[in-house]
């Protein structure tokens, strides 16, 4: 039951991320029992989805401290006009 509810979690969690790093939903996330996964075609355990989430993460941490640089160099752009 443990490994269930680990299972749930990771997938919550890649779900979470996806979804904030490109505004739509993955096309396929299935658990497939005793620890593996279905996402978007391609079968996985939940170790490897743990680390595709952590990825994805931090492909999602880069693209807001992207668009911080960019809205603060806008602003000082504003300051100096």
């Amino acid at each position: 039951m443990e490994d269930y509810y680990r299972v749930e979690k990771a997938m919550l969690r890649y779900l979470g991320v996806y979804q904030s790093l490109y505004c739509r939903t993955p096309k396929e996330l299935r658990h497939l029992g005793n620890n593996w996964v279905l996402v978007n075609g391609a079968r996985m355990n939940v170790e490897e989805l743990e680390n595709l989430t952590h990825e994805l993460n931090r492909e999602y941490q880069q693209v807001i401290s992207d668009k911080r640089s960019i809205v603060k160099k806008l602003l000082n752009w504003f300051s100096k006009v």
